[in-house]
């Protein structure tokens, strides 16, 4: 029987493909972002505030979202923000490990690599979670739970990009591992 590879390049485009599927939702005409800020007059959420915020400004963008947006984004934009950071997560994890199984093939473990991208996911959950709660408590000020996600969607900003410029590094570095083993080849 024939065992695939799970960490191959059919796999990185298929998590490729869910994330895209899953970023057209969210951020989408229907019941996503685009239709929240149709509604709003142009103002999104506190998670796209990637360098984070402080309790005053945190209030500020829920009040600015108004009674409608703010069911709107319980109701729509919060279901889709779980499976959504799934989605980018699993790509992550499997275009990592595949590029440091590419990379360095005696390598026993590279899915540890792969990890990284994990932990935009987990604090992605974690932001939503407290988001989640000054949004059900509005207009009850929480100030530690703004605070908290302030802290979240910094960090999940963070890993992002960090896993964002590791996959772009080693796809250019797999490019070159590729070109020079060709000019060697061609040589010897």
């Amino acid at each position: 029987m024939n065992k695939r590879d799970f960490f191959s390049m059919r796999t990185v485009i298929l998590s490729f493909a869910f994330f895209m599927f899953m970023n057209f939702l969210i951020n989408g005409p229907f019941i996503g972002l685009a239709k929240l800020q149709e509604i709003t007059g142009g103002h999104s959420i506190l998670d796209m505030e990637f360098t984070g915020y402080s309790v005053e400004k945190a209030y500020n963008i829920l009040e600015a979202l108004g009674e409608e947006g703010r069911a709107f984004d319980m109701k729509y934009i919060v279901p889709l923000d779980f499976p959504f950071p799934l989605s980018y997560g699993l790509f992550y994890f499997v275009s990592l490990t595949f590029i440091a199984k590419k990379m360095f093939k005696n390598l026993k473990k590279p899915w540890l690599f792969g990890i990284i991208g994990g932990f935009a996911t987990l604090f992605d959950w974690l932001e939503n979670l407290m988001i989640i709660n000054l949004l059900q408590n509005y207009p009850k000020r929480l100030n530690g739970a703004a605070s908290i996600a302030s802290v979240f969607t910094q960090l999940k900003g963070l890993f992002i990009a960090s896993t964002m410029g590791l996959i772009v590094i080693g796809l250019l570095a797999l490019v070159i591992k590729a070109f020079y083993v060709k000019v060697i080849a061609k040589v010897n």
